[in-house]
Order: structure tokens, then sequence, then C-alpha cells
């Protein structure tokens, strides 16, 4: 998903990002606002919330499994 960049687009989006109020997750890069908040990159990505994970529910069943 991710190809060839501009380097220069990179800084731009990175210079901007501190412009903004804390907590807001937004730089704009060439006069485009971008939102980088977890849940827009997590939909990005086709992430899911870590409570629909395997391996965290695997994870959390074998510390309340008594055995």
């Amino acid at each position: 998903m991710i190809g060839d960049c501009n380097i220069s687009w990179v800084e731009e989006f990175y210079a901007n990002a501190l412009g903004y109020t804390e907590d807001d997750y937004t730089s704009t890069v060439r006069g485009v606002t971008i939102g980088y908040a977890p849940d827009v990159i997590d939909e990005m990505f086709g992430f899911r919330r870590a409570d629909y994970c395997w391996a965290s529910q695997q994870r959390a069943n074998a510390h309340t499994d008594e055995e």
C-alpha cells in the first residue's frame, strides 16, 4: 500500500502537524487537511480494535482459565 513518496510532502506533513492544538491529530499538506487519529489509521489499514484481536483474546483467556 505504501510505495514511492515525495519526501518534501512527508516533511511538510510533520512540520505542519505541530501547528495544531494538542491531540487534534491533523496536519496539512499542500492545502489538504489530513487526519491521523488512531481510528483513522485503523480504518485505513483495516485494523480491528484490540478486544477483537485473536492474540489478545488468547492471552486474556490464558490468565483467566483455571486448570
